[in-house]
Parts: C-alpha cells; sequence; structure tokens
C-alpha cells in the first residue's frame, strides 16, 4: 500500500498546493512548443460528474495533455477532488479499485464528486472489470472518470462490458492534427472561421466557402505538400518547425511504440513493417492480402489481414470497405482498401527498411482525403476496428469505381450517398468521373491537384481548399452511450 500511495501523491502535487499543475511537465511542455493547438476532441469532453468517458487514439497525439489541461480547468475553478493516475506500469485491474479508494483515503477533503483521469488504462488487461467493480460498489456513481488508451480493440472491448454503468459518458477519439488545424498552426493563412460537412457544399453558404478558400489555393497548395510528408502528430510538427526539416525522428519513435504492442501480441515486428511498405504500394487500391502476405513472408493471407487488424487496432491504419449500393451496406468479405491514419506513418516503412519505396504524390493525397473524410464523417467518433463505419468504397460490376461513398449521416445527407473521387487536373478524367457519380449518386464531389471547376451536381475542387472547408465532427457532438 505504501508504494500505491507514493505513486498517488507524486502524480498528484496540486493535493497540496493547486497552482503545482502549473509545474506539471506535460504543462511546461506547451510553452516550449513553437505553436499552439486546441485538439478538437476536448471541445466535447463534458465535465458533468456521473460520466465515465473513454478518449482513445494513436499514440503521441497529446491524451495525456489534454488531461492535465482539463485538470488544470478543474483546478482554476476550485474543485479540489481531481485525481490522475498512470497504469502504464501496472497489470492488474483490481489497481483500479485499489487507486480509487485508496485516494479518496489519502485527500483531506474526500467528501463530494471527484474528477478522476485514468491515464494508459489499456496497459491493464480487461480493464473494464474493475471500472465495472468500482461502479457497482458505488464508489465512482457520482464522479467524472476519463479513462484514456491507445488499444483500439482494448477500449472497445472494455467499453462494451460497461452497459448501463456509463452514465452520460462518450466514445471519444483524439487524433493527430488535420490539414485544417495544420494550416491554422504552422501558416499564416487567414482561414475563415466557418467549416462545413460535405452535403453543405451543395447550399449557398458551403459553394461560397469553397470559393473564398480557393482564392488562397496557391498557400493551401504549398501547406498541403508539408502536410503530406509531416503529418499532424505534435511532435513531428514542432520538430518541423523548429528545423525545417522532414520529423524522421519521429517517426522512428512512432513505430518503435507500436512495435511494442506488434510484440506483445505474438507478431513478427518486421512483418509488420512490411506490411506497412506493401500498402505503400497499394494505396488507393486495393489490397491483396496474398501478396501481402509474400511481402512480409508469412504462410497464408489470412496472417497478413490479422497483422493489418492489429495495426488497425493501434491507429496506424484506415480501413475502407465496399459499400453496397442495394442496401446492404458495408461488406467487409470483399476487397479493402488501407489507408494511414496520418501522412508520417507513409514513411515509418522507408526510414526502417533500406531501399524501400514511399508512395507516389497521388496516392498520398488520395490518402489525405481519406483522411479528411473520416474525420469529418466519422459518426462513432473512435475506431474500433478496421471499420470505420462512415465511409467505403463502390465499384460496380463492370469496374467502374468511386474512391469514397459516405452514407446518410456520415457526411451524406439524410437519404442519400455522397460519392468522392480523388483525381489529378486530366480534363478527361475529371470527366468520366463525374459521368459516372452522375449516373448512380446523382451528386459527389471530385477532388483535383489544383483545378477548381464548380459544377452544381458534381464540383470539381482541389484536394487542400477542400479538406481545409471540413470540419471535424467532435466540434459539434458526439455519441452518447
Amino acid at each position: 500500500m505504501a508504494d500505491i500511495d507514493r505513486q498517488i501523491l507524486d502524480q498528484n502535487p496540486w493535493w497540496k498546493n493547486p497552482d503545482a499543475i502549473d509545474s506539471d511537465p506535460h504543462i511546461l511542455a506547451l510553452k516550449d512548443h513553437p505553436f499552439s493547438w486546441d485538439p478538437p476532441v476536448e471541445d466535447v469532453i463534458s465535465l458533468q460528474t456521473g460520466s465515465i468517458h473513454i478518449l482513445r487514439g494513436p499514440r503521441q497525439t497529446g491524451k495525456t495533455t489534454t488531461a492535465k489541461r482539463l485538470i488544470r480547468t478543474l483546478l482554476r475553478e476550485g474543485n479540489p477532488r481531481v485525481l490522475y493516475f498512470s497504469f502504464d506500469l501496472h497489470k492488474s485491474p483490481d489497481m483500479i479499485a485499489d487507486v480509487i479508494r485508496r485516494a479518496k483515503e489519502l485527500h483531506p477533503h474526500p467528501e463530494g464528486p471527484w474528477y478522476l483521469f485514468l491515464d494508459e488504462i489499456t496497459s491493464l488487461f480487461d480493464w473494464a472489470r474493475g471500472i465495472k467493480y468500482a461502479w457497482d460498489q458505488g464508489m465512482i456513481r457520482e464522479d467524472l472518470v476519463l479513462v484514456t488508451g491507445s488499444s483500439a480493440h482494448g477500449l472497445k472491448r472494455g467499453s462494451e462490458q460497461l452497459p448501463g454503468r456509463r452514465g452520460g459518458g462518450k466514445d471519444l477519439l483524439h487524433l493527430p492534427l488535420s490539414f485544417r488545424d495544420f494550416c491554422r498552426t504552422t501558416t499564416e493563412i487567414k482561414l475563415p472561421p466557418e467549416s462545413i460537412r460535405l452535403h453543405e457544399i451543395f447550399e449557398p453558404s458551403g459553394k461560397e466557402l469553397i470559393q473564398e478558400l480557393n482564392l488562397h489555393s496557391v498557400e493551401l497548395n504549398t501547406a498541403f505538400h508539408e502536410y503530406l510528408r509531416v503529418g499532424g502528430f505534435p511532435g513531428a510538427v514542432s520538430s518541423w518547425i523548429v528545423s525545417g526539416n522532414y520529423p524522421a525522428d519521429t517517426a522512428r519513435t512512432l513505430w518503435s511504440i507500436v512495435a511494442n504492442d506488434v510484440a506483445g501480441s505474438g507478431r513478427d515486428q518486421t512483418s509488420a513493417l512490411k506490411l506497412l511498405e506493401e500498402i505503400s504500394l497499394s494505396l488507393g487500391s486495393f489490397l491483396k492480402w496474398s501478396g501481402a502476405a509474400n511481402t512480409m513472408d508469412v504462410k497464408k493471407p489470412d496472417t497478413a489481414k490479422e497483422y493489418a487488424l492489429l495495426l488497425s487496432e493501434s491507429f496506424m491504419l484506415l480501413t475502407v470497405f465496399f459499400w453496397d449500393m442495394a442496401g446492404k451496406g458495408f461488406q467487409p468479405r470483399k476487397r479493402r482498401k488501407v489507408y494511414y491514419m496520418d501522412p508520417l506513418l507513409a514513411y515509418v516503412a522507408p526510414e526502417l527498411i533500406p531501399g524501400a519505396r514511399s508512395p507516389d504524390a497521388d496516392a498520398m493525397r488520395e490518402n489525405a482525403v481519406a483522411i479528411g473524410l473520416y474525420r469529418s464523417g466519422v459518426e462513432a467518433l473512435a475506431q474500433a476496428s478496421p471499420m470505420p463505419g462512415c465511409m467505403g468504397y463502390w465499384r460496380s460490376r463492370d469496374d467502374r469505381e468511386i474512391d469514397f461513398v459516405l452514407p446518410p449521416e456520415a457526411g451524406g445527407e439524410r437519404d442519400r450517398t455522397l460519392a468522392v473521387e480523388s483525381k489529378g487536373d486530366n480534363q478527361a478524367r475529371i470527366s468520366n468521373a463525374r459521368k459516372a457519380i452522375r449516373q448512380v449518386f446523382g451528386h459527389g464531389v471530385i477532388t483535383t491537384k489544383g483545378l477548381f471547376a464548380w459544377d452544381d451536381e458534381v464540383p470539381a475542387i482541389p484536394a487542400p481548399v477542400l479538406l481545409t472547408a471540413l470540419e471535424e465532427r467532435p466540434r459539434r457532438t458526439a455519441i452518447t452511450i
């Protein structure tokens, strides 16, 4: 017990002095950052007590920093009963109840609602059992609980084991900087404050916003070129701003962390790294499991698929499934397209494998569109499996293909699915894509390299312009469990 006491007191110095939060390493690091960024997810984390929130996302995106910022807000508002505890050195879910119980015994003013920030909870196997016990025993029913972790599978599985025990809690997703935020924090481009969902492009206000942003197309293209190489991980962005160099060190660091997940699952790190390289070569096309298995030197295509699932659960990959227009929805058994969750992740394999090839510019532009659409249209605000649940692709029997489709309520309208096709600036290809979208979907959007050509049903919009216009869903709402 003495060891737990020491850890609790060491991690909560504000119990003795509320101003101690200003000396917290994560808070101090914010002052040293060469840019300022407010993660969108922070806007929708309610601090109402009687709730259990689950915050998930890739490592190195600032989940702990977001928790510390919320703690600072609570302390400045005069709330004394705030507990932060990191479980990254622990394994047993029994620790959850032990830590909460002991914290309330140690605190000089324990009576009243508490604010409990339980960090890296996916370090604990079957962590939900500890939360369930604490809830059922009445230990946290009046409290605000925020749990964080970097394993989508572990957090989703845990949330499913807490029916009726979350109060007003929400599932929330903490991602790297979007292209819009990259522009706002690293450039001097004067972006309009408004943003839209995809279907609002066809409204007068949406068209006006797109046209206004297109006036900045030259500057946006320059920023987009950098974003496709730097990505949105805060450490990578900071390194690039300070040094002007592309953040190879951040790419290596990200992989070293994810590689531990791979090894911990009994998988081979080199095979996983080779899968990342194979994805670079198939980016924008279907990922063939047989080809991936051959590259990875594993025996079965299903093994390659299992590796892809593991990397998706570590938030490295974004999987796009076939969308059936006949009303059957997503079809996981059909071929799938796989993208990187952040542009920087495309350069992990080239940094670590001598001679590994990087994806081409057109493929990376399509990858950025995939990320932007996912961030704007995601309904559950969390990728609990490789099924995003907010967008797919479409392909006809005669091999006509649309890169992305957004079903109703995910960026499309209530009763219509929206199509998005990624193209360069070739007029003939744009014309063919426009024709296919009209015939099958009625209307949609074509993203281009730099061509802007408005059409009331299928406008062609430069990818940087579209991505800068799209809002991120968490800024407006979140899903109550």
